[in-house]
């Protein structure tokens, strides 16, 4: 059988696609503080997110935050 003829039971990129677009719309307009706080109030299962959202939230300091302020 070619592998266009299998029939996808989860399609990854299209899911990936629809909850992009999701957080994208709901997050639209807000400031970077908004954004951060909205991120924060999430609850997340996975280990690795959760980490991912700790380091996201930290204050920015140093060098960091001349080039965020760019």
């Amino acid at each position: 059988m070619s592998r266009s003829n299998k029939r996808k039971k989860f399609d990854a990129v299209a899911w990936m696609r629809a909850a992009r677009a999701s957080i994208s719309a709901e997050i639209e307009g807000m400031t970077l503080e908004e954004e951060l706080r909205w991120l924060a109030s999430r609850n997340l299962d996975d280990p690795f997110l959760k980490r991912l959202r700790v380091r996201a939230c930290r204050p920015v300091q140093g060098a960091d935050a001349a080039a965020r302020r760019r």
